[in-house]
């Protein structure tokens, strides 16, 4: 992030002391040839800029849009302004400003448009399952989608499939027809015996042309039917088609709609599968459940809408401030639950206390009058307690002591 501050003025130490809590770094400039000079097309910068800089520096107005154009779509002007009329705004747009808030701004919104914006053409890549006993199609298949930026998982032998369905929750299955010991259509009903599995699109690619073994190979399972030879490119558009509706369903279906984070029956399951991978590889992690205090009485001071807005501020400082293998979800309500992946009890502790720490100090918004909000939290390590419901009861009950003690503050679960 660049803050263009002209020599004249003084940098917001709000806008800056904000997004140094979500772990954001400005980098200050003060005019436009010391911005010009700061940016690159090779990575994305995002510019927050004081509107009254159109008035501090002369032709301003068209020398930014000169810049904008020049980078394109590697930069975005972010606007504040003291001033929220329509000839701002106007001069805000015409400069190249993809975004504008007036003072003093909702920073839950200023932070999620800051996402929106630095992160827009950030994808994470499809991951396809190919099923096939020819390890030359195989090859050639993999690569193919590996070149069109889609990340490949590999099943020569059926058996392993179910296996890798598990591990690496893929969003589409290239299977071929004909296979020794279990061709593709048996294979299919097996994955479809599955709850876990059934919204997993079976696409067949074979050189079968009869129509009537490809409808009933669509009634046993599969999602479409591909004949070889198949263009590249047909190929390529038919499994980033399917594979986007699989993500956007996923998300609906494991996320929560406030937060965006897992939701509650995702959130367990990924608690069993972390305690199942640690006891067979003999790593650590830790078990975090967070309650917002007194969120009731922001509900009733402020609003729903409000209190909101605190979840959704609460749930993005978690994604920024913790790693991206780390494991958040909203366990209910003002509740959080976190997965810290090898990591032992004392750093779990000094992870989530620095995480309190920045939470209370973020300054919350509700029709101009600014509070702060606390939350407590309680801690169990996999090392002392084996069992799902074990660590879970063991962080709750942790969680509890913390709101015992007085609230706002992190507390660890001992293991006997």
């Amino acid at each position: 992030l660049l803050y263009l501050v002209p020599s004249c003025d003084e940098p917001r130490s709000d806008i800056m002391e904000y997004l140094g809590i979500y772990g954001y770094n400005l980098d200050l400039v003060k005019d436009l040839a010391e911005l010009e000079g700061a940016l690159s097309s090779d990575s994305r910068r995002l510019v927050l800029l004081d509107a009254c800089v159109m008035e501090s520096i002369k032709g301003s107005q068209q020398d930014l849009k000169k810049i904008k154009d020049k980078f394109q779509d590697t930069l975005s002007f972010m606007f504040f302004s003291q001033r929220d009329d329509f000839d701002t705004r106007l001069a805000a747009v015409r400069a190249g400003g993809e975004a504008f808030f007036a003072f003093p701004p909702d920073m839950v919104r200023v932070m999620d448009k800051i996402d929106a914006l630095l992160h827009r053409k950030e994808q994470v890549p499809y991951h396809i399952l190919i099923v096939d006993d020819d390890p030359e199609q195989v090859s050639y298949n993999a690569l193919l989608l590996q070149q069109a930026g889609m990340i490949t998982s590999v099943a020569l032998d059926p058996r392993q499939v179910v296996k890798i369905l598990v591990e690496a929750k893929p969003e589409l299955i290239l299977m071929d027809m004909y296979m020794p010991g279990c061709d593709g259509t048996e294979l299919a009903a097996i994955i479809r015996q599955q709850a876990a599995f059934v919204g997993v699109p079976i696409v067949f690619l074979s050189v079968e042309s009869d129509m009537e073994k490809q409808i009933e190979a669509i009634r046993l399972g599969g999602d479409d039917f591909l004949m070889k030879p198949i263009r590249e490119e047909h190929l390529i558009a038919s499994i980033v088609n399917r594979a986007e509706r699989t993500r956007s369903m996923r998300y609906l279906m494991e996320r929560d709609s406030l937060t965006g984070l897992l939701n509650h029956t995702n959130l367990k399951e990924q608690l069993t599968r972390e305690l199942m991978r640690s006891q067979r590889t003999e790593s650590e992690f830790c078990f975090a459940m967070i309650d917002v205090d007194h969120f009731k009485k922001v509900n009733d001071s402020y609003g729903h809408l409000t209190g909101d807005n605190v979840l959704k501020g609460l749930a993005k400082l978690l994604r920024e401030r913790l790693r991206v293998t780390d494991i958040i979800g909203r366990y209910g309500g003002e509740e959080f639950g976190v997965v810290l992946l090898n990591t032992s009890l004392e750093n779990a502790w000094k992870i989530m206390d620095e995480i309190r720490i920045n939470f209370s100090q973020i300054r919350q918004l509700a029709d101009m009058q600014e509070f702060f909000v606390t939350f407590s939290c309680g801690i169990a390590s996999c090392s002392d307690f084996k069992s799902t419901g074990a660590i879970n009861e063991a962080a709750d009950k942790a969680l509890y002591s913390a709101k015992e003690g007085g609230r706002n503050k992190v507390t660890v679960a001992r293991g006997k």
